[in-house]
């Protein structure tokens, strides 16, 4: 009779099973009592979500958020009809361009300077007094 393949480099015990170095339940207490199919899972769709957008600024306003403009001046149409941002929602700035100067109440301080951003509703100029966590950029 011909000798079974092995698929394994250490040998078995006859009848009796390869032993893990961690057992089923050592692993579950390390996992905090999870399952190892629910970790697993877990770890599927992490691995595979699209990963977060790191925003470096943010809007903060004293009227509670900000129009994204087609250009630098109120008189410019917001990029779409719903290209407005609420307090603490992230951007990123790109350049900026000194145009149309604005005074309270409609931006937190007087300014002619606007920031040309990346935001959750698209790419378009905000007021700069209304940008939070400014850092440094060129010119556009």
């Amino acid at each position: 009779m011909a000798q079974p393949i092995r698929t394994s480099h250490r040998p078995r015990s006859k009848g009796r099973p390869l032993r893990l170095s961690h057992p089923p339940t050592t692993a579950r207490r390390l996992l905090g009592g999870a399952s190892l199919t629910t970790t697993a899972v877990l770890a599927t769709v992490l691995a595979t979500a699209a990963p977060a957008l790191a925003w470096t600024s943010y809007i903060g306003s004293n009227s509670g958020g900000a129009n994204v403009r087609t250009c630098a001046s109120t008189g410019c149409p917001p990029i779409s009809s719903g290209a407005y941002l609420y307090n603490g929602q992230g951007v990123d700035m790109l350049c900026w361009t000194d145009n149309q100067w604005v005074s309270p109440p409609n931006s937190d301080y007087s300014s002619n300077r606007w920031f040309l951003v990346n935001s959750p509703v698209g790419t378009g100029y905000v007021h700069s007094s209304l940008v939070e966590g400014q850092r440094s950029v060129g010119r556009c």
